[in-house]
């Protein structure tokens, strides 16, 4: 995590719905945080602790992390 200044701001682009800034976050992730990230957002998406608004800025940061490969 490198770019990013703290764990908010990570957070804060992963689900922002912007494919850039949630491809920049993800690429300053280590192996053991985008495991920890991909679980969370899975956990967000598919849970009913979450509001829709959040359940779909979860999504749009796994289908661009996919496409990102």
């Amino acid at each position: 995590m490198q770019s990013m200044e703290n764990l908010s701001d990570v957070w804060e682009a992963l689900l922002s719905e912007n494919p850039g800034l949630i491809r920049r976050a993800w690429g300053d992730l280590t192996v053991d945080e985008a495991r920890t990230v991909i679980a969370h957002l899975r956990k967000m998406v598919e849970g009913e602790a979450y509001g829709d608004v959040q359940r779909h800025a979860a999504q749009v940061a796994l289908e661009t992390i996919r496409e990102a490969g």
